[in-house]
């Protein structure tokens, strides 16, 4: 398989009519403030990213092949969910995963939303991000519609629509019975951590999941809405009030449902096949990043194209951890101790930021001591150090003022059913102390999204500052 490997990301806002980003941004600073699900009180942004539409489509085909040559390295080493489980020693608590699971491409890549860092116009995917719980902000889609209609004659094209996409994906996940039936539950659940717990409470999980319910019924699915709690069943099959249900679209893991009795009977019956979750709890697997790790040491045996694709746009990877052999334990501390400098050390499962610590800002002993005495109780992960693209940004704060700074930022594309479906930006937020910090909302960051740039190598009438 060919990937272009010429792929150059940059935002093309400049390429746009100066007198009329000036009136957007006048418009948009004077509107309503734009409250994004579960990030309330924080900085936002006042326009989107743009990018040429050619290759944001282009960037696809990368982020769909670095997943697909993930999927190959857990293959080489697992055959099943839980021999992958095994393998990683991962110990996080997914309760919901069925270890018989087969490492299928179409069901364990059905939802992903990989980390790509930008440097120099490049992409650099650096973490993978595959599971349910992957929060869509359905806030950003209603955001680059309208941003999208403010320019004349279609200058600004929008992605493809990521809850339409996964709405497609979910439709080709449910069997259809012998009456037509075909029923998803939209379920709500009680958690002490995630989405559920920064919404604070069911009323507000359920607006939030409502964008979903809704693009899943315009898919031509019957959809049920109902608590956990409410849910009735077991091996036999799942039930809401009287309906059976066919497909659950889980955008939770089952550690964060606080609720035991509720995730029980849907265990019972994910596990004895009474009924299908929309993502198997089987890909989050895919998430550690010592997968990144096997990519690099299995460089040779992939086909010439997909070694470019891994050389090219995933950093060096390598991981510390228990049951690593002596030999290749020592030769991983050797080099990360000589490369410190161009380095970062983060947990192979970790999330939000937790545990991400630069090799630049140790001394040498302290890095070493980090690594060694870490990575005997976890898998850690080190990999090469970049430096993200940066880019102007207007910004206003909850209190209304206004910042214009230059940021860096993450673009991650969403695949549902391993075809892009919009993105989700992340920005340093205009008052960020630590450059070298990961760019993550739990840390700060700014949520955004992108638009597209029809033709990039034409003049726009009237552009220029």
């Amino acid at each position: 398989m060919e990937y272009g490997s010429g792929v150059v990301l940059r935002d093309l806002w400049h390429r746009l009519p100066g007198a009329a980003r000036s009136a957007l941004l006048r418009r948009g600073a004077e509107a309503d403030r734009w409250v994004l699900d579960a990030l309330p009180g924080r900085w936002e942004a006042l326009r989107p990213l743009v990018f040429g539409e050619a290759e944001y489509h282009r960037f696809a085909g990368l982020a769909a092949g670095v997943l697909r040559c993930a999927l190959q390295a857990c293959a080489r080493r697992a055959g099943t969910a839980g021999e992958l489980y095994e393998a990683l020693r991962d110990r996080r608590d997914l309760r919901l995963m069925d270890p018989a699971q087969r490492l299928s491409a179409d069901v364990l890549l059905r939802m992903a939303r990989p980390d790509a860092l930008v440097a120099g116009g490049r992409p650099w995917f650096v973490e993978l991000n595959v599971g349910p719980n992957l929060y869509g902000v359905p806030g950003l889609e209603e955001r680059g519609a309208v941003f999208a209609g403010g320019w004349p004659n279609g200058t600004l094209a929008e992605p493809p629509s990521t809850l339409r996409a996964r709405a497609a994906a979910l439709a080709g996940t449910v069997p259809v019975s012998g009456d037509g039936h075909r029923r998803v539950l939209v379920p709500t659940w009680r958690a002490d951590s995630g989405i559920a717990a920064k919404l604070g409470g069911a009323r507000a999980l359920r607006r939030y999941l409502r964008p979903a319910a809704e693009a899943a019924g315009a898919a031509g699915l019957a959809v049920s809405v109902a608590d956990l709690s409410e849910v009735r069943g077991g091996a036999a099959g799942l039930w809401a009030g009287e309906d059976r249900v066919d497909v659950v679209f889980n955008q939770f893991v089952g550690a964060v449902v606080a609720d035991g009795p509720a995730l029980g009977v849907l265990r019972d019956a994910v596990l004895a096949g009474g009924v299908r979750l929309f993502v198997p709890e089987a890909s989050c697997l895919l998430s550690a990043k010592q997968v990144l790790a096997w990519m690099h040491e299995d460089l040779d045996l992939y086909e010439p194209a997909d070694r470019a694709l891994i050389a090219g746009h995933v950093p060096w990877t390598a991981w510390l951890g228990p049951g690593q052999s002596p030999g290749h334990r020592r030769r991983v501390l050797d080099r990360a101790v000589r490369e410190r400098a161009g380095l970062i050390v983060k947990p192979s499962c970790g999330h939000g930021g937790a545990g991400f610590v630069a090799g630049h800002e140790m001394t040498a002993r302290d890095w070493l001591g980090l690594l060694t005495r870490r990575s005997r109780e976890e898998t850690l992960v080190v990999q090469r150090r970049l430096v993200p693209d940066s880019t102007w940004m207007h910004f206003r704060g909850p209190d209304g003022n206004r910042a214009v700074a230059r940021v860096p930022f993450v673009l991650s594309p969403f695949l549902p059913g391993g075809r892009i479906a919009g993105a989700y930006v992340r920005h340093a937020s205009p008052d960020a102390d630590r450059p070298a910090a990961p760019v993550n909302t739990a840390t700060g960051a700014v949520s955004n999204t992108v638009l597209l740039l029809r033709d990039p190598g034409r003049r726009v009438p009237g552009g220029g500052d």
